[in-house]
Order: structure tokens, then sequence, then C-alpha cells
């Protein structure tokens, strides 16, 4: 029922913001649409505001320079509310009542999930930022011919994670992650057996996996604490690591908190404490002169930049590929498939087997002193 009144939902509430009307799909159109499909309410709303921040500016500047082969881009704006039948009913509003030409979705695993089967039937490319493998293939492995990630996987991400523990002495762990979150669960196994075949100490009774409806976290993550553990792999959502590096405090642990790209800022303005044993990994060395001076200059004033420079590297990438080869759906997914762009955070190189970026595209690791980000070491993505 949830699903069908979604879809009843999508072809008949304005639940657009309008930055464009609506239009006829194709070349033969003198716009380009594009449609941003991101959690600006919710849980998740800091990421999602970020995404959508930099597919605007980017949408900006490319306009200011003559737009998309000589077509202004508009944008519609959609907000996902951190919901998959939301995010269901915000995606086919977009294909079939306002046409647009290209989709930019959530950085939420759960959420693409959810859309990737849908996104087969309407032959429109979309870029999200979720970085669970299994968001772009079927059960059977095939991928989703329309659905891109513009950065590394989890696949990568929690082998970076693992290597780096391994390196900087840490030797006994646990892992504490949510384990209906499919972001969360992609994350476990590349660091648990990285870590294992570089001799670390992880026994399975100090990996915990809990319910994101469980709030005691203090209950939850004593037995971790009590086990002695050197540090705790935390591979969760912004919301839920606030709360475990606060258990964590109030339970006196001193050991290292790692986390994924959600303990990057605003994560340390979120806790508004010391966060000096969180080490967690990002897209981008924000000391890094050319970085510091976009951030500076372009999103000082947005919760994640990470996410937002993933959301103006990705249209900026998407806009090469449509001045190339028009709009048409099927060619721009064939051509966004291997496509190469050089942005913000790098090198982005798609590879056509997993719609994932491959080769080039850098990950950092970093701690907190204090709850300033100090950068500790670059890892290119090479796995």
């Amino acid at each position: 029922m949830k699903k069908i009144l979604a879809i009843l939902f999508a072809l008949t509430a304005a639940t657009a913001t309008f930055a464009a009307g609506a239009k006829e799909q194709g070349a033969s159109s003198g716009t380009v649409t594009i449609g941003i499909l991101q959690d600006t309410t919710g849980a998740t709303a800091t990421l999602g505001k970020s995404v959508q921040k930099g597919v605007e500016d980017a949408i900006a500047d490319i306009n200011a320079s003559g737009g998309i082969a000589g077509k202004k881009v508009k944008y519609i704006e959609y907000d996902t509310a951190a919901n998959v039948d939301t995010a269901i009913a915000a995606y086919i509003r977009a294909v079939t009542v306002d046409q647009v030409d290209f989709l930019f979705g959530p950085p939420i695993a759960n959420i693409v999930s959810g859309i990737k089967a849908t996104t087969a039937s309407y032959g429109v490319p979309m870029i999200t930022f979720a970085v669970d493998p299994k968001c772009y293939t079927d059960n059977n492995g095939k991928i989703y011919e329309y659905l891109f990630c513009a950065q590394p996987s989890t696949v990568v991400q929690g082998q970076i994670m693992a290597e780096f523990a391994i390196q900087n002495g840490l030797k006994k762990f646990g892992v504490f992650y949510t384990q209906d979150n499919s972001y969360s669960v992609s994350l476990l196994n590349p660091f648990v057996d990285t870590a294992k075949s570089k001799g670390a100490t992880l026994e399975n009774k100090n990996i915990i996996g809990y319910n994101s409806s469980e709030t005691d976290i203090k209950t939850l993550i004593q037995p971790i604490i009590k086990a002695g553990v050197d540090a705790i792999y935390c591979p969760n959502y912004t919301a839920p690591l606030v709360l475990i590096k606060k258990a964590c405090d109030e339970l006196g642990y001193k050991g290292a908190i790692i986390s994924g790209l959600d303990g990057a800022p605003a994560f340390n303005k979120q806790v508004g404490s010391d966060c000096s044993n969180v080490y967690y990994i990002n897209n981008i060395d924000v000391y890094e002169a050319a970085t510091a001076k976009a951030i500076a200059d372009r999103c000082s004033d947005v919760g994640a930049p990470n996410k937002y420079f993933l959301g103006y590297d990705s249209m900026r990438m998407a806009a090469k590929v449509m001045a190339q080869v028009g709009t048409k759906g099927a060619d721009v997914a064939k051509a966004l498939s291997t496509a190469q762009y050089e942005g913000l955070t790098g090198t982005i190189k798609m590879d056509p087997a997993t719609h994932m970026p491959v080769l080039g595209t850098p990950m950092f690791m970093y701690k907190y002193d204090g709850i300033k980000p100090v950068m500790l070491q670059k890892y290119p993505a090479s796995k």
C-alpha cells in the first residue's frame, strides 16, 4: 500500500521546489533540466543540502560559460526526506511529470537501493553518492544501466581504514555497526577482512551490530569497551556516530574511534566537545591550497564540504558528457560509464563494470585535534 501511495503521490502532488518549469525531454528542447533528489529534511539533511548546493553552484557556473552545448541548464529540487517511499515518488515525478534529462540522487545507500530497480524502467541517467556497490546491481550482479556513483566504493574505503589503523599501531579491535543500514553493513567486511589479514585481533564477540531504532548505545557498546580494545570501528552515519562518541566518553573509553565519511565535519560540531580520539576517511584534503580556497570561496557555509565537492564535480562531469553526446538517456549512460573528469575531488574515472570510479580518485585519513581536523595520510583509490 505504501508503494502504491508513493506512486500516486509522485504523479499528483507538487513535491518539487521549482527552479525551472517542466519541459519536453530530449534533444529538441532548448534547455537541459536536472533533477536534484536529496534529503533536505530528516536525519541526513546536512549531507543532502551539501550535495544539492554543489550541484546548484555547478549549474550556475555552467550557465555562466554558455550552458551545455549552448543550452541553458535548469533544475528542480526534490526533498526525499530520508524515506525510501518518498524518494521513489520524487523519482517517478521527476522522470514522468517533469521529464528531467538527468538526476542526482542522495548519498544514502538504503534510499538508492530502494530506487535502483525503478531506474531501469525510465532511461534517465542518475548519479548518486551511495558507496555500497550493491546499490548499482540487481540480485544477479547485473549493473543497472542508468545508475552511477561518483566516489570510491565501501570496499576501497574499508580497506584503506583498516590499513591505516594497522600502520598506526592499533592491534585489538571492536566493531560497532548499524545492521539495518546497507552503508554500514557494506563497510563491515572490507575492514574486518583486511585488518585480520594484517594480523589484527578482532574477536567475533567484539563485532556488535544493532538496529537504528535502538537508542541505548551505552549498554550496547559497553562489552566492546570492557574487552580493552585499542580501537572501535564505527561505520555509521553522522547522527548515530555522535551518539556513539558521547556514549564512549561517558563510559570513559580513551581508545581510538575509526569512522567512515560521516566522521568528517559537521560531525565535530554536532559532538561539540573534544574529538581527538576520532579518525575518519574523507574525499578531500581540506588543507591543500586549491581545495582550501574552494572551500572558503564556495562552501564555507555548508555542513559537509566533501559532499558539496562531490555534487559540484559530478554535475560538471555530467555536463561534459552531455555536451559531447546530447541528452538522450541511453547515449549519456553509455558515455558516462567510461567518462573521466578532473575536478575538485581529483580525477574521477568511471569503470563500466561497476559504474563507480577506478584508479586516480584519492581518499584521505584524518583525525581531530580537539575539534580541528588534521589530515594524516593520502591514499590513492587503487583497489
